[in-house]
């Protein structure tokens, strides 16, 4: 009777481990995403290392420079799946070195802005300008222009966010990109992903950089192309190549 209750017991155990290592080999990625106290401790590490060894070398450089390290990214992602920063591992090499130097350039433009939504803001520069068709100095000199990357900025027009975008004036094209309240503008990420598109347009519709931005101004496009012209040497100087 002991003999047999060792041998089902040992059993029992073999069947466990085999279950455990199953799930360790192909369900670690999956349950790394889920909810924090559902995920083990070693299927997030597993992840975590998985997902730094994908990484570009330039990211872990550009964290150095931060005093951080990549899987502070990983980590910021998992807590956050839903950020942009979930697509950097989608990105080609030169997409994620272009993240990178943009990340540094906006901690370097606005010190009271953080490293984490300094790389949130990247990571949409870099998603958005390729999805509408914006060249990525330009997304950017923009942003540096308008608010100096900061989410929570406001005008005494209603322009709100990154890019300073006026809800009351977009707000059908808006709610039709899944930007569906003013408030969604102050997400980095959201409103980031406002103003590209309405460069986008401004820039089909006119057919001249200086037209659309002037535009998007809303004012003399005089005072406002010299502003953009100098963000745009500024942050390609720091290694992206100017795209006009």
């Amino acid at each position: 009777m002991i003999r047999k209750l060792l041998r089902d017991a040992a059993l029992s155990l073999l069947i466990g481990c085999t279950v455990s290592l199953l799930v360790y080999t192909t369900l670690g990625d999956v349950l790394a995403e889920s909810p924090a106290d559902a995920v083990s401790g070693w299927s997030r590490a597993r992840v975590v290392s998985k997902r730094v060894m994908a990484l570009d070398a330039t990211v872990a450089t550009a964290l150095g420079e931060m005093d951080l390290q990549p899987k502070n990214l990983v980590e910021w992602n998992l807590d956050h799946p839903e950020s942009n920063l979930r697509k950097l591992w989608q990105m080609k090499p030169l997409d994620q070195k272009n993240a990178s130097v943009i990340a540094l350039y906006i901690l370097h433009q606005n010190r009271g802005i953080d490293p984490k939504t300094a790389w949130r803001e990247a990571v949409s520069f870099v998603h958005y300008s390729n999805k509408y068709d914006v060249p990525l100095t330009l997304s950017v000199a923009v942003a540096n222009a308008e608010s100096h990357f900061n989410p929570d900025a406001r005008s005494s027009h209603g322009a709100i966010g990154v890019m300073q975008v006026v809800w009351r004036i977009h707000t059908n094209l808006l709610r039709a990109h899944g930007i569906n309240s003013q408030e969604d503008l102050q997400d980095p990420e959201k409103g980031i992903a406002a103003g590209i598109l309405l460069l986008s347009r401004y820039l089909k519709a006119y057919g001249s950089t200086q037209r659309a931005l002037g535009r998007y101004y809303g004012g003399p496009v005089e005072s406002y192309w010299p502003k953009i012209a100098r963000n745009m040497a500024r942050v390609a100087s720091y290694g992206i190549e100017p795209e006009l």
